[in-house]
């Protein structure tokens, strides 16, 4: 894996540096709220017998793709220091090849000053629905299209760096919560957009400065876990 522990050093410096940022924390803020504001998105239960293109039998909940993760039950026993002695049964998520996919932020020095894209992403069991997470966060699943959508935004960047102009300052498989979901990791990568071309983003994307980014992190339940863990080495 990559990744420069002298370019980290360096990233470090801009959370106390004196930084021009595009926008204020106010602006961002005001932008967060009135996203989750306009989206009409509606979440509601439904039985598991209703539940279109999943397939379940008496040993696991899987896609008719057989890609996206599935529901597996496991036995635990000699469990080692933990609440119940002895063990216990669980359902758990593994995603195919327990790899689960790219979490991608991008970097790019704007008015002189470097920012990172972030995005205001809908996902059904999110606190609030939306909640700001980094540039590119897709399985690999997504990635492959195998939901028959369109792909990811901003993911060539992230499969072909240089030939996008930019360069790879961190990359590294994260580990995943272990309680629910089995044995999966996300590939985490932090690029810089070295071209002076203007990217083009949509109103659900953000340029932020890292300090502003560790500074929502305060902010209740409003940063992802996968965007906390993309800026937690730095």
């Amino acid at each position: 894996m990559t990744h420069n522990l002298k370019k980290i050093l360096t990233l470090r410096k801009e959370i106390s540096s004196e930084i021009i940022s595009k926008h204020s924390l106010k602006e961002i803020k005001t932008w967060y709220k009135g996203i989750i504001k306009k989206s009409n998105t509606k979440v509601k239960k439904i039985d598991l017998s209703a539940c279109s293109n999943w397939i379940m039998n008496n040993k696991t909940i899987s896609h008719k793709s057989k890609k996206f993760f599935k529901v597996e039950a496991l036995r635990v026993t000699n469990s080692y220091n933990r609440e119940i002695v002895g063990g216990w049964d669980q359902p758990i998520l593994t995603e195919p090849g327990y790899n689960g996919g790219i979490l991608g932020l991008l970097r790019k020095e704007i008015n002189g000053s470097p920012h990172y894209l972030i995005n205001a992403k809908f996902e059904p069991g999110n606190y609030r629905l939306i909640q700001l997470s980094p540039t590119l966060q897709a399985t690999f699943s997504n990635i492959s299209k195998a939901h028959e959508g369109s792909a990811p935004r901003f993911l060539k960047y992230f499969k072909e760096p240089k030939k996008n102009d930019c360069k790879i300052i961190f990359k590294q498989w994260f580990s995943e919560e272990g309680g629910r979901l089995r044995n999966k990791r996300n590939l985490g990568i932090l690029l810089n957009h070295d071209s002076n071309k203007a990217i083009k983003i949509d109103s659900d994307f953000k340029w932020v400065t890292l300090k502003q980014i560790k500074e929502l992190i305060f902010e209740n339940a409003m940063v992802n876990p996968h965007l906390r863990g993309l800026v937690s080495f730095i």
